[in-house]
């Protein structure tokens, strides 16, 4: 299958022309679009800044390798990049197909040497993955991890993100890339504003969809913070919440959010909530909790400010009634709260 995939032709046509490009235009709809909801769950930026390093350097390799010959810091920053797109431009890059199933040939590509020699060139950008995500990495330790949660957990969390950041380079950056230097060896540059337009509107429309989302999309490692930092300092963290809950509740009191029936609170008590919250949380913690009201006429009124979380342990949330009575255990919330609230973890 291997051999198969790497088969170059040099002057495509018919059939299997279109073919590929109507699989290049799929992979140009639906990646950036998974890219970009993936870097709202997982830090991305190290990938991200990769794929557009190696993008910058095929559109403008040329330009680029002038200024780097001339100033001598430039060609040692730009250095891999300009030798992945010299790569290519002595060698055509193979179909399509053999780039997005390449994590599958792992055997193949180590075995055969010039596959080999085109992996160690990806290789590079993982290794500046790398870089930048230690970089970034020891930044929020100290800035947003310290001073409640452990280098233990930290560690934990950025391990995983790293992982993805790194596979997320050779699966998305192979197939971006050698699609460009392809079709501009053929001098199919209509085919190739094409693709960009679609991947453009591809990360356009992920953006509005999550921009307009009714409720907040915290970060897994967002939600992971807020439980570990709760309950590191769950005294603070009770105390922060149940100011909280009081503004909200002089917020609803206006008679401007009130309900006739049960359901989340938008508005002025959200912000107001959130806005209390950063006196203990960072702000992207704070952006991961929702209010939840009774309706106005229910007997017993109630609003519950709620965070989402990892879906095992223990739960984060505050309730408290209309006469400032807090309410702690979960037996204690209507129904109708559980059911909004699952995502908090196991009630």
């Amino acid at each position: 299958m291997a051999e198969a995939l790497s088969r170059t032709d040099e002057h495509p046509g018919g059939v299997l022309d279109a073919l590929e490009y109507a699989l290049r235009l799929a992979f140009f709809a639906a990646v950036p679009f998974g890219i970009v909801v993936l870097a709202s769950l997982v830090p991305m930026t190290a990938a991200l800044v990769n794929i557009v390093l190696a993008l910058g350097a095929f559109f403008f390799g040329e330009v680029l390798r002038k200024h780097a010959q001339a100033r001598g810091w430039l060609g040692a920053i730009l250095r891999r990049q300009l030798a992945f797109e010299e790569y290519y431009r002595d060698r055509p890059p193979k179909p399509f197909l053999y780039y997005v199933v390449y994590p599958l040939l792992f055997p193949y590509w180590l075995a055969v040497s010039e596959a080999r020699r085109e992996f160690w060139l990806f290789k590079g950008y993982t290794v500046v993955t790398f870089l930048l995500a230690a970089i970034s990495g020891a930044y929020r330790y100290f800035a947003v991890y310290q001073p409640e949660i452990g280098f233990k957990t930290f560690l934990l969390s950025f391990g995983i993100g790293l992982a993805i950041e790194a596979l997320a380079v050779i699966m998305f950056l192979m197939p971006i890339a050698t699609t460009v230097v392809a079709l501009h060896k053929r001098a199919q540059h209509g085919r190739l504003v094409a693709l960009l337009i679609v991947g453009l509107l591809s990360v356009g429309v992920a953006i509005a969809i999550l921009a307009h989302r009714h409720r907040t999309f915290p970060s897994l490692e967002a939600r992971q913070r807020v439980s570990t930092r709760t309950f590191a300092n769950r005294k603070h963290a009770e105390s922060v919440a149940d100011e909280a809950l009081r503004l909200a509740w002089k917020e609803r009191r206006k008679k401007n959010y009130e309900r006739e029936s049960d359901g989340t609170v938008d508005g002025a008590p959200l912000d107001l909530a959130r806005a209390k919250l950063g006196a203990f949380y960072r702000p992207d913690e704070a952006a991961a909790f929702e209010l939840w009201t009774t309706a106005r006429g229910d007997k017993t009124p109630m609003m519950i400010l709620y965070a989402e979380g990892p879906r095992r342990g223990k739960p984060v949330f505050r309730a408290m009634r209309a006469d400032g009575t807090i309410v702690t255990s979960a037996k204690d919330i209507p129904k109708s709260a559980l059911k909004v609230m699952r995502t908090v973890g196991e009630f």
